[in-house]
């Protein structure tokens, strides 16, 4: 156990030498998962994977904020960076069990920021309501995260009977709430498959974006994965336009790909360095 933790100390150190020319280090993250699958490929425990994560330049992790892994994370020297959760705003509490668990978890593990992801539109219902069913209770959420110094963001979201999947109601919650954050997500507009373009969310949410989540998918199936840089998602120009607009919080890799896990996160880390110019 030291040994590991010595190791990814280093590593971590070392990662911050990328970018010693900068004036801010690229501050990378990977969901739980695949800090598991590292593992899981290398045969070691979550704690040695993570240092070979931070060798990469990985020095953060995002969760659910139910995952029962999460203390075990939490003691492998990666930050927890963002949790995200979908809280029941149609339920018949208005989501309050679900938020006050969501922010406590937050609290406890340190998370500066909770991302939360809406409930779906009832079947057949009728979307306004449902709509301003949801922005009440996340109204709370984030007034009761904010006085527990948490930071709140939506992300755009690929399930395409989501609010969050229509940039209309993405930019109506953004509007409604002005304490509410931006996560954006590259491919999740291009996995709804409405042909609504991720570069122009994010110059309307310019200002607001908390938190990037990286991933790639095929030209030929919007909805297969692909090594960042290689598919139809523009990450490239999201990553250099959110840069030069003064972005300097956490990029998470989000899909790795192929048989090598560990090296399509290090591929990856190293395209996006590339693009924080």
């Amino acid at each position: 156990m030291k040994k590991h933790v010595l190791s990814l100390l280093l590593a971590v150190v070392t990662a911050g030498c990328f970018t010693c020319k900068r004036s801010e280090p690229v501050k990378l993250s990977v969901f739980t998962g695949t800090v598991e699958r590292v593992a899981k490929a290398k045969g070691v425990p979550l704690g040695e994977s993570a240092a070979l994560l931070a060798e990469a330049g990985v020095t953060g992790f995002d969760a659910s904020y139910k995952d029962p892994k999460l203390p075990e994370f939490a003691k492998t020297g990666l930050k927890p960076i963002n949790f995200y959760g979908w809280p029941k705003f149609l339920g018949p509490d208005g989501g309050a069990k679900d938020s006050d668990e969501f922010v406590a978890a937050a609290v406890k593990y340190g998370a500066p920021q909770i991302m939360v992801i809406p409930d779906d539109f009832s079947k057949d219902g009728d979307q306004e309501a449902d709509y301003v069913r949801i922005l009440a209770g996340l109204r709370k959420l984030v007034a009761k995260a904010n006085a527990a110094g948490i930071a709140v963001t939506v992300e755009d979201y690929g399930n395409t009977n989501n609010a969050c999947s229509h940039t209309k109601y993405l930019k109506r919650f953004l509007t409604d709430i002005p304490e509410l954050g931006f996560a954006l997500d590259s491919g999740n507009l291009y996995y709804a498959g409405r042909g609504e373009d991720i570069v122009d969310m994010a110059r309307f949410a310019d200002g607001r974006i908390r938190h990037v989540h990286l991933k790639d998918q095929t030209k030929e199936d919007n909805r297969k994965y692909a090594t960042l840089g290689t598919g139809a998602v523009p990450n490239e120009a999201v990553v250099r336009l959110v840069y030069k607009s003064g972005y300097r919080g956490w990029y998470t890799l989000e899909n790795p790909v192929g048989d090598d896990i560990l090296a399509d996160v290090r591929r990856q880390a190293g395209v996006v360095r590339a693009w924080c110019k």
